[in-house]
């Protein structure tokens, strides 16, 4: 069922619908729906995938029904249709995507991006948050980042400081995006290091030896 994003928004602060954003992961990680579960869409193995996840949590975090998040009609409806065929019943939808949703005065969280030309100039105000594995790290740090592996983040976000503004970096961007979303989500001051170490090192800009 087609909802509004007030109706949706309504939906999820009584707790009955999980929303699925089926979206691709970077444009979840650039901006989404307070709460909404990463869920990309795709024609082959999504729908089971989705299926088991709702299974083993029990429809959902508390029971709650499944809602779809999307900036394309043709798309939700796919996988609304997908997901009924696996025995998963959808109980709304939305396909007008994070600007539906704000024109409608609602929050998102959002992940600004950072130019390594902007991070260098500005680095005295920021706290880096290096999310590669370490043998990247060979190859060289941001000065006085702090290294927490991509995988590690869950279990070491009480090492973090919520007053303080972070810049989140991998190699090319795309660990460093889901990082600094996961972040966001709750309640850091993030921004994402366009193009990760990759043009930080090609800019020509100060690094340690990890």
């Amino acid at each position: 069922m087609a909802v509004s994003a007030q109706a949706l928004w309504q939906m999820m602060e009584h707790g009955q619908v999980t929303v699925l954003d089926i979206r691709p992961q970077g444009a979840y990680a650039a901006a989404h729906v307070p709460g909404a579960v990463s869920a990309p869409y795709s024609r082959f193995g999504w729908a089971e995938a989705v299926r088991r996840w709702v299974q083993e949590t029990a429809a959902g975090p508390n029971g709650a029904q499944i809602a779809l998040f999307g900036d394309n009609r043709m798309l939700v409806e796919a996988a609304q249709r997908a997901l009924d065929h696996s025995g998963v019943a959808v109980a709304a939808t939305f396909d007008q995507g994070v600007e539906g949703w704000q024109a409608a005065g609602l929050p998102v969280v959002a992940v600004p991006n950072l130019t390594a030309d902007e991070l260098v100039r500005n680095l005295q105000h920021w706290t880096v948050i290096d999310v590669r594995e370490p043998y990247e790290w060979r190859t060289g740090v941001i000065p006085q980042a702090l290294k927490i592996p991509l995988g590690e983040l869950p279990h070491r976000i009480q090492e973090l400081d919520p007053s303080r503004r972070y810049a989140i970096v991998c190699a090319s961007g795309n660990r460093s995006q889901a990082a600094a979303a996961f972040l966001a989500e709750r309640g850091f001051e993030v921004s994402n290091l366009a193009g990760g170490m990759s043009v930080w090192l090609g800019s020509g800009h100060p690094i340690e030896r990890g």
